[in-house]
Parts: C-alpha cells; sequence; structure tokens
C-alpha cells in the first residue's frame, strides 16, 4: 500500500525545524509498522491558519484525488490544522476519497476508530490553544510597544535598530534622504512620481535595496513616496499597534484580515528616538495628501482604462482629460520620465474613430464571418497543441515518479544517508509541484476551449450592439469595449493594433 506523510510546524526556528524532522521520523516508524510504502512527504513550514497559503496540503489534497497514495501519516490532528472547521474539512475530503487517515499522537486511525469523537475533541483543543498563543504574542507585542522598544525586523527607511536597546538610530546616510522626500513634496510641490524619478536619475538606494531585500530593485515606486510620508515614525514618536488582525470563518476555512485601529487605541510612545521630521511638517503634509486626494478625481472614467497599452513598453496608457481635450500616455512614461519610454500620447477620439472604422470593415463583404472561421481553425490548433503539452507533462510527472521509487530503495538499503534522500526528494517534490500546476493551468485552458462556439456567438452578439451603439452613452459605450477587445496597441507613430476577443 502507498503511502504519504504530512508534516507541519509554525515558525522558522530551530527547534521547529527539528519538530519537522521528528514528525518525518514518526511517520516512517509507523509505516514501517504497518508495512506501508512511502512515496510522497509534503511539509508546511506557516502557521496553520492560513490554508490558502499551505501549498504542502493543498498539493496533498490534489494528489490524493488521483490516487497518487493510498493512506496518509500525520503526527495528531493539530498538524492538519489549527481550527476544528479546517481540520474537519481536510479529514472528511480524505474519507470521502476512501484513504486512510492514520494519527499516531492522537490514536486515531479511520480504519479502525468507529467513532469521530476523539478527533473533534483534539481538533476543538488545537483551535483553543492556538487562539490563547495568539492572545499571548499579541499581549507581548503590545507590553514591548509601551516601553518604547521596536518590534519590527526592519525600521523605517532613514533609521537603524539598536541591537542592544533595540531602540531607532539616524541613519547618517539614508535620514537625508527622508528630508529632501518630505521637502520636494511640501516646499517644492513635487508630485511623489517626479520625486521617485528625481531619486532614480540620482541613483539613490531604495528602502528594500537597503534593507537587503531578495526582490530589491532600483525604481523608486510612487507608493513607496507614499509610505514615507505617511509614517509618523518620522517625528522621533513611536505609533504601534496601528492595525491588528482578526479572523473571519469563510466557507472553507477561517482567514485573518488586517484592519486599522482606533488612534484611542493605537499605543504611542513620544521621545522614544530622534525626530528627522518636525511633527508641525508632518501634518501639513498629511493635510496636503488628503486634499490632493480629493481633487485627484475627474469625475469621468475613461473608456479605454486597462484596454490601451504601450507597444514598447507593455505599460497601461494612463488618461489625462487636460491633454488634448482627452488623451492617453504610456504609463511607463508618466511614472519613469523619458528615460524609460516616450509618451505615445493618443487622442480618446481617435482611438474611437479607429475602433469604429475597423469593425465597420470586418462586417463588409463577410469579412466578419471569415475572422469567425480564422478563430475557430487558431482554437482548434491551440487545443491539439495544449493536449500534446498535457501528455509530455504526464511522461515528465511518471518518470520523476520513477527516480522517486529508485532513490527510496536507496534510502532503504542504506546506500544513501537520509540527508541525501531528503536533498533530493525535496528536488523531487519541487519539480512535480510545478509540473502538476503547470497541467492544471493547460487543463483549465483546455475547457475552456469547449465553450469557443457559444463564444464566437456571444462574439457576433456584441459586435452588433457596439455597431448599433450611441457614442454618447459613455457607460454603456464602457461596457461593451470591455466584452469586445482583450487590448488595444499605440505605438509612438499612433499606428493602433487591436486584438479582439475572439476566442474564450
Amino acid at each position: 500500500m502507498k503511502c504519504a506523510v504530512y508534516s507541519r510546524v509554525s515558525t522558522q526556528r530551530e527547534e521547529q525545524k527539528n519538530s519537522l524532522h521528528n514528525q518525518i521520523v514518526l511517520a516512517e516508524s509507523i509505516a514501517k509498522d504497518n508495512e506501508l510504502m512511502i512515496v510522497a512527504k509534503y511539509t508546511d513550514s506557516i502557521s496553520g491558519a492560513g490554508f490558502k497559503n499551505r501549498e504542502g496540503i493543498q498539493q496533498l489534497l490534489k494528489d490524493a484525488k488521483v490516487k497518487r497514495f493510498d493512506t496518509v501519516i500525520a503526527k495528531s490532528v493539530s498538524r492538519l490544522g489549527r481550527n476544528m472547521l479546517q481540520s474537519l474539512q481536510i479529514a472528511d475530503e480524505l474519507e470521502r476519497l476512501q484513504i486512510r487517515l492514520i494519527l499516531p499522537e492522537d490514536a486515531y486511525d479511520t480504519k479502525t476508530s468507529s467513532t469521530r469523537l476523539m478527533f473533534n475533541l483534539k481538533a476543538a483543543l488545537a483551535e483553543e490553544e492556538a487562539a490563547k498563543l495568539s492572545e499571548r504574542v499579541k499581549l507581548g507585542l503590545q507590553a514591548s510597544a509601551k516601553e518604547g522598544k521596536v518590534k519590527c525586523s526592519l525600521p523605517p527607511y532613514g533609521y537603524k535598530i539598536n541591537p542592544i536597546s533595540r531602540s531607532l538610530e539616524i541613519h547618517e546616510e539614508y535620514a537625508p534622504i527622508v528630508k529632501d522626500i518630505f521637502d520636494y513634496y511640501l516646499h517644492k510641490g513635487w508630485g511623489m512620481s517626479k520625486i521617485g524619478n528625481h531619486l532614480m536619475r540620482l541613483k539613490v538606494a531604495t528602502p528594500r535595496s537597503v534593507a537587503g531585500a531578495s526582490n530589491a530593485g532600483f525604481r523608486w515606486h510612487q507608493q513607496t513616496i507614499k509610505t514615507i510620508l505617511s509614517n509618523p515614525t518620522y517625528t522621533g514618536k513611536l505609533v504601534q499597534h496601528r492595525s491588528e488582525s482578526t479572523k473571519y470563518l469563510g466557507k472553507s476555512e477561517t482567514y485573518k484580515l488586517r484592519r486599522s485601529v482606533d488612534a484611542d487605541r493605537q499605543i504611542i510612545v513620544e521621545n522614544t528616538h530622534p525626530a528627522i521630521i518636525s511633527q508641525e511638517d508632518f501634518e501639513t503634509v498629511q493635510a496636503l495628501m488628503k486634499s490632493k486626494r480629493r481633487a485627484k478625481s475627474n469625475g469621468r472614467e475613461s473608456l479605454f482604462a486597462n484596454i490601451a497599452v504601450c507597444t514598447d513598453c507593455g505599460c497601461g496608457m494612463h488618461f489625462k482629460a487636460e491633454r488634448r481635450n482627452g488623451a492617453y500616455v504610456c504609463g511607463g512614461y508618466i511614472k519613469h520620465s523619458s528615460s524609460f519610454c516616450t509618451s505615445h500620447i493618443i487622442e480618446e477620439k481617435k482611438l474611437l474613430a479607429h475602433l469604429k472604422k475597423d469593425i465597420t470593415a470586418l462586417t463588409e463583404n463577410d469579412n466578419i464571418e471569415f475572422l469567425y472561421g480564422v478563430a475557430e481553425k487558431r482554437a482548434l490548433t491551440i487545443q491539439k497543441t495544449i493536449q500534446s503539452k498535457i501528455k509530455s507533462l504526464e511522461k515528465q510527472s511518471e518518470k520523476l515518479n520513477q527516480q522517486f521509487n529508485s532513490l527510496l530503495s536507496l534510502h532503504a538499503e542504506a546506500i544513501i544517508t537520509s540527508k541525501q534522500f531528503k536533498e533530493k526528494n525535496q528536488s523531487l517534490s519541487e519539480q512535480q509541484l510545478v509540473l502538476a500546476n503547470r497541467k492544471l493551468e493547460l487543463q483549465s485552458q483546455l475547457d475552456k476551449k469547449e465553450d469557443r462556439d457559444k463564444h464566437i456567438q456571444a462574439f457576433k452578439k456584441i459586435i452588433s450592439s457596439y455597431l448599433n451603439l450611441d457614442i454618447n452613452n459613455h457607460q454603456k459605450m464602457k461596457q461593451v469595449l470591455r466584452q469586445l477587445i482583450i487590448k488595444i496597441e499605440v505605438s509612438e507613430k499612433e499606428e493602433i493594433v487591436i486584438h479582439y476577443n475572439l476566442a474564450p
């Protein structure tokens, strides 16, 4: 009988890593006693509350549906999930698929247990313990905040953390940049995009690059500038507990949601560290940002928002009501200046005129029927290509299964060490996961192709509705355009290429 092992830890602390190893060793022992062959191992090393982030258990359930194994071993109910609903649903899913579940620490085995009473009790206890642990952690963080200690792992840009006192200190190199950002916005009247472009031209290190983040880049995004301008830490006071997580019960699991905390419940400690910005300037900046947000809307939504894109850089075109009585400009140019792309400016009325002309041409001399035929042939070709790719992925997956069985035999015969087995098994599991995800994507595309005939008919109706549409009916026009078109590419020379939504 084939068996899968599931193990989970909630943190990356060393003792938790050892716990992961101990869970696997225990499962291997149980498998041996029950004469079961382990063919897959699934692990998660994050909190059990967020099921959607637990790739290990999700992959286990996917493999269970295709009968990759007959039995699942996990240390206890608490390893399946840290709330009762989650644990019960996983157990129900396995039972529905007629897969045996063994939980040695809770003395539970679906093959021999006549009732699920003990399982339910253990699941309820696990949820209660998780709630108590969360509350203890939250109270500890609040106590530290009241003492003025910084609990974040990364300090705000312009500061560094004293490793002994855990307090913030001025970063001599980057604190002046923070002062400049506030000065540009407040006294020079620069917008956030202009500030970001200026810092990029000066090749100033971004907050993520200073923090040593793996995905750090050289671009100063508008949101980065906004985060700095909105952070009260720069006034020399520590404001913590500005947001908190709360749980709510969804259809399939318990979710966590971050929500803002009212000002009277926030933990504010004055004069905990040197200020970079005065309180007066900070408050003035907040008021200025608020007034700009109110004035930002021009009361008119653009027709081609999320449809018109720049041919050269691929960024979406931004509608500017003040340019040429309503025109679109490359978003890359707006955000990152001419060093990134050119304006590609084009009037909205010109886009509309081109679209009307193009669709009218399609409907003349049976051109539209020809276009439908091309779309159908393309859909069939894509369908065959997808089927071929799926078969290739299945062959690759079977090859990986054979490699795993060979690896398992080497480990059983003590030819390779447990460490070598674990490293190679991890690599094989990652490859299997990539193949499985890719297959699901292709299968989803294949399923959509089955509706192409209905989609072609729907497309014909949309074409007809557009030709008979009142161009001044802005809202209806916008709705039809989103059904009719995937995207419209605009070049610097105002060459327009329309990609119609011809296939599902």
